[in-house]
């Protein structure tokens, strides 16, 4: 049984061999989802959707005009709400109204309209944001270049094969501005989102304590591992992680090969942490650590260690859940990562703000410096030399 599991979880042996090379680098790693990379500029369009066509499919003829316009104010109020729920940007407010709704000023089948057209609107734009699927009732404003360019047959096959994702709201012009991709489904860039961070280590006699940055977030497919800014990319269902373009880095996680050293002066009290995942990361030189900033200290298990919190049932009398931390020992390699740090650049790092380091070479030994491209002056002539 341990035998299926360790096979179902290391389907392709590089997943293992990577996760592997993450431990020998001194990573904390967790499974944060499953997830796709999308590349955008070959799997999708920016579309415009504008929602007019379907408010003014409204039957509202046998209104009068307050109850109309009241409506009208709903429409855009709702539409600017919904939009904000769902964290979509919102290009501009929405219209001014000097509307209050008041029933004495509505007929029966008037406010019997305003309310079945109210929550109509509500339903289906909430509907189009859940599912990310261009369905009735929003169907009838696709142009058939839109259809054919998704290759398509006609809108229902377009809303089979095309999935899309809302960026902007313009409640005023009642538009959605969006993203639409071609059959996701069929692109292989699929596999597991693991966060990640770098443990780091304490230096020259716990004076320094220095880390790899390195990205917070990469999909690990059977095929490659992808640095992903996780800020872009969107959640379907509430499971599955779609990303569109990888991030921006030389550094190479399976190596820490081009990722950028940073070191901190550690003095006393010493208190850092970073962003892991749904935790963090700690690094100390305290036994006991306020981990809330809550006045309570707690006892921590390492100079490095990871934080998780579960919420337990509320038995303070403001009602609020209690937190229990989980704390893990990060477990440092028995060998240094890093190379000695040269005096003249241990002397010039602060407490509380990182400073950059890079790798330089003193008598053809590899050091640590503050300074890119550092070199000594016998350094420069060997290399100048090639011996």
């Amino acid at each position: 049984m341990r035998l299926l599991i360790l096979l179902l979880i290391c389907s392709a042996f590089s997943t293992c061999s990577v996760l592997d090379s993450f431990r020998a680098n001194g990573i904390e790693f967790e499974v944060y989802g499953e997830g796709r990379l999308i590349p955008e500029k070959q799997h999708c369009v920016p579309y415009t959707l504008d929602l007019n066509e379907f408010v003014n499919s409204f039957n509202t003829n046998n209104m009068n005009e307050y109850s109309r316009g009241l409506l009208q104010k709903r429409i855009f109020t709702s539409f600017d709400a919904i939009c904000r729920k769902f964290n979509i940007q919102t290009e501009n407010e929405q219209p001014e109204y000097n509307l209050t709704e008041d029933r004495s000023q509505m007929r029966y089948l008037d406010y019997f309209d305003y309310n079945w057209n109210s929550l109509r609107f509500e339903r289906d734009l909430k509907s189009l944001f859940l599912e990310n699927k261009i369905n009735n009732p929003f169907l009838d404003s696709v142009t058939e270049e839109t259809i054919k360019r998704a290759g398509a047959n006609d809108v229902l096959d377009f809303a089979q094969k095309t999935t899309v994702f809302p960026k902007t709201c313009n409640v005023k012009q009642m538009t959605v501005q969006t993203m639409i991709c071609f059959n996701i489904s069929d692109i292989p860039q699929s596999g597991t989102i693991y966060a990640l961070a770098h443990g780091g280590e304490f230096l020259h006699n716990e004076e320094v304590y220095a880390y790899y940055d390195i990205p917070q977030f990469v999909l690990i497919t059977q095929q490659a591992v992808i640095p992903i800014e996780l800020e872009k990319c969107k959640v379907l269902f509430g499971t599955y992680i779609y990303c569109f373009e990888e991030f921006d880095t030389q550094c190479d996680v399976r190596t820490l090969s081009d990722c950028p050293i940073y070191a901190y002066k550690t003095e006393d009290e010493f208190v850092f942490r970073r962003s892991f995942g749904i935790g963090y990361i700690y690094a100390t030189t305290e036994s006991d650590v306020d981990l809330y900033q809550n006045g309570t200290k707690s006892t921590v298990p390492g100079r490095v260690f990871v934080l998780r919190t579960s919420f337990g049932t509320p038995t303070t009398e403001n009602g609020s859940p209690v937190m229990m931390p989980d704390m893990t020992p990060h477990h440092e390699p028995e060998k240094s990562q890093f190379a000695e740090l040269l005096p003249e650049s241990q002397k010039i790092l602060k407490s509380d703000t990182p400073t950059r380091l890079y790798t330089t070479q003193r008598r053809g030994v590899n050091m640590l410096s503050h300074k890119h491209y550092d070199q000594g002056a016998w350094d420069a002539v060997r290399d100048f030399f090639g011996f």
